[in-house]
């Protein structure tokens, strides 16, 4: 897709799936006529600011794509341009009734009014810009639902168990070549880099300049890998070997649902392994004391699932335990 828009001296024209648009500099030059002498070079520069965002929205797709990401390239930037093309065109309707200084001043302008509106003019740009925003972060979910390559393992993930137990292996085998370069360089017995970058690789496999570097430590630092990087594996992996248990057991426990009385009618407490999460549902629409309780405890409102949630972890089950007390506790 590369580009949405192309632009001359006088039109930007968009092309983006079924959505196509032509806007002139005549036709919003006149959204700019009482805030500068030159509304016409004014209009170019707006034109080009809509024509550099859905281009770099196109670029972001195109790359999301190109990395595998499972996102549908026509159907989100036809989405985009029509929102964002919307908002800019709402936001010179809002130019247009504002006053450069140069005109409220002379004309005993209504000053208090002129500023109003352009506090109106300056939140229509912030919408835009939180619209960028929020439409790469929504094309991002939907090309890597479980996280894009590289990222942490969410917990949610249908191969989360199994990723994790293939980096916690990648970490042991790392651990083992770390102490297996230790060990090289101490049997060695000698200074010369180029015979201790030697040794490190014939027992641990790394390239000859990875080896170099491992003998060439900064200035303070011993030749090899500190004790501190050594510990900081084994802690890792660790981390890593606690999480695993604990997706496990949540695994082998189950969907787990229970249903409770409260103020706010009644609660269903569900613990959802296959999400991830501990979800918390009542018959209806919480009151804002309620809302306010949950998440004072970190529960927040997934429309997808139709119910507060947080992560299903023990730190989860104490936060709904907490709320259940609470609801229970003005019961009482």
């Amino acid at each position: 897709m590369a580009q949405l828009t192309t632009i001359t001296e006088t039109v930007l024209t968009i092309s983006a799936g079924e959505y196509a648009a032509a806007i002139s500099v005549a036709e919003i030059s006149r959204s700019f006529d009482a805030v500068t002498h030159f509304p016409d070079r004014r209009a170019r520069l707006a034109l080009a600011d809509v024509c550099n965002s859905l281009n770099y929205f196109a670029g972001r797709l195109d790359k999301l794509a190109s990395e595998g990401g499972a996102v549908d390239v026509p159907a989100e930037a036809e989405r985009f341009a029509r929102r964002h093309v919307e908002l800019y065109r709402r936001a010179w309707a809002m130019e247009s009734r504002c006053m450069s200084w140069f005109i409220v001043g002379p004309a005993n302008f209504p000053t208090a009014r002129n500023q109003k509106r352009q506090a109106s003019r300056d939140k229509a740009h912030d919408v835009i810009r939180a619209h960028m925003d929020s439409a790469l972060r929504s094309i991002e979910r939907t090309a890597w639902p479980h996280g894009a390559p590289g990222d942490a393992i969410r917990a949610n993930h249908p191969d989360a168990i199994s990723l994790i137990r293939a980096k916690i292996e990648k970490r042991r085998n790392m651990h083992a070549l770390m102490k297996a370069a230790n060990a090289a360089i101490r049997a060695a017995k000698t200074d010369d880099r180029a015979a201790l970058a030697e040794a490190v690789q014939g027992a641990t496999g790394f390239k000859l300049e990875t080896c170099l570097k491992i003998v060439t430590p900064p200035q303070g630092f011993p030749v090899g890998f500190a004790s501190f990087s050594l510990s900081g594996e084994l802690a890792e992996i660790k981390r890593l070997e606690g999480r695993l248990a604990a997706l496990e057991a949540n695994q082998k426990r189950g969907t787990v649902e229970t249903t409770h009385n409260t103020t706010a009618g009644v609660l269903t407490i569900t613990e959802n392994p296959d999400a991830a999460r501990i979800q918390l549902t009542f018959p209806g629409k919480p009151d804002p004391a309620v809302r306010d309780v949950l998440k004072s405890n970190g529960f927040r409102w997934a429309p997808t699932a139709g119910a507060w949630q947080r992560h299903l972890n023990n730190a989860g089950r104490y936060a709904a335990k907490q709320v259940l007390s609470a609801l229970q506790g003005e019961a009482a």
